[in-house]
C-alpha cells in the first residue's frame, strides 16, 4: 500500500466512522425530545452507516 492508499484508508475510515456518530447522535436527540415521527426514519439511517462502517472494517 503506497502512501496515497494509506491517506484514502484513513480519511474513508474517518468519512464511516463519523457518520456512524453523527447517525446516532441524531437518533439519540430525537428520543429525548419525544420526536417519534423521526425515530423509524433514523433508525433505518443507523443501520446504514453501521453496514457501511462494517464494510469499510472487512476491507480492510
Amino acid at each position: 500500500m503506497d502512501q496515497a492508499e494509506s491517506l484514502r484508508s484513513l480519511f474513508s475510515h474517518k468519512t464511516a466512522r463519523d457518520n456512524l456518530i453523527d447517525c446516532r447522535n441524531k437518533l439519540y436527540q430525537a428520543i429525548k425530545t419525544g420526536n417519534h415521527a423521526d425515530i423509524e426514519c433514523l433508525m433505518a439511517e443507523l443501520d446504514q452507516a453501521q453496514r457501511s462502517f462494517e464494510a469499510f472494517l472487512k476491507r480492510q
